[in-house]
């Protein structure tokens, strides 16, 4: 499924408004000491899934709905994410690693079977490098560029109902480039400070189209060391032959962050 012109209208006002959000607070660089700066930072995405997965051919596609204000708790068997970045001087790398192991045992499977269940194991890996286009005193704007890995395993199980009951389990992995913008400033002379960035790739490459936004605020306890809470969204369409898997994943993020 290509992207819609609505969606296209969406990103682009949401780049729009990353730049004013973030570039009204910077007005000239001031880049940090040219000297290695590391970040670190775990977290923990609450995170519920919408959308379509299928592995069966000639099938229509399974339809997942699981919302983390009612049912995150008992569909989640695992999870992993950690963020980290380097830096040095205007420069540097930054990866992203995401792992979920969800399942959804009430999906829809249309009129042939009486339930679906499914099962969604998936490894994302994000690296890019970033260029601090604008620094003044603890705000910053950087672009980034690289690439999002992707291992996505779909086990769906489907009940008897019209048809006898079926099992298939598919993995596919992909690589899609990804361009964005990340960005950071205090909330005046308090120890509160908010950021948000924008990601989006695929083009067809790969996936034929995803964006990730995430918005965080954060509390300074030391120059070192703060914690977190935001919300991200993060909306991928990928297909290839029978396999399906047009998934958005959002929900609440706690997190902590070290740099040294």
């Amino acid at each position: 499924m290509k992207p819609n012109f609505k969606r296209s209208i969406f990103l682009v006002r949401s780049w729009m408004v990353a730049f004013v959000l973030f570039g009204v607070v910077v007005s000239s660089p001031a880049f940090a000491e040219d000297e290695w700066q590391f970040h670190l930072a775990p977290y923990a995405w609450l995170a519920g899934q919408q959308g379509e997965a299928s592995v069966f051919q000639g099938l229509p596609p399974v339809d997942i709905d699981i919302d983390f204000w009612d049912d995150i708790a008992g569909n989640i068997n695992g999870a992993l994410f950690l963020v980290g970045e380097a830096q040095k001087g205007p420069f540097g790398v930054v990866f992203d690693l995401a792992y979920v192991n969800i399942e959804d045992d009430d999906a829809t499977p249309g009129p042939l079977f009486s339930r679906a269940e499914v099962q969604t194991e998936a490894w994302m890996s994000s690296l890019a490098g970033k260029y601090r286009l604008l620094e003044q005193y603890s705000s910053y704007l950087d672009l980034l560029a690289g690439v999002r890995y992707w291992s996505v395993e779909n086990t769906v199980t489907l009940k008897p109902g019209a048809l006898p009951g079926a099992k298939a389990s598919q993995m596919k992995t992909w690589v899609d480039p990804i361009i964005g913008v990340n960005g950071l400033t205090p909330l005046g002379e308090s120890r509160f400070y908010v950021g948000g960035s924008l990601v989006i790739g695929g083009f067809g490459v790969s996936s034929d189209f995803m964006w990730d936004v995430f918005v965080r605020l954060g509390y300074q306890w030391t120059e070192s060391l703060s914690t977190i809470i935001g919300y991200r969204y993060l909306d991928v369409d990928y297909s290839d032959g029978s396999y399906q898997y047009e998934i958005a994943q959002h929900g609440p993020i706690l997190g902590l962050s070290y740099r040294f």
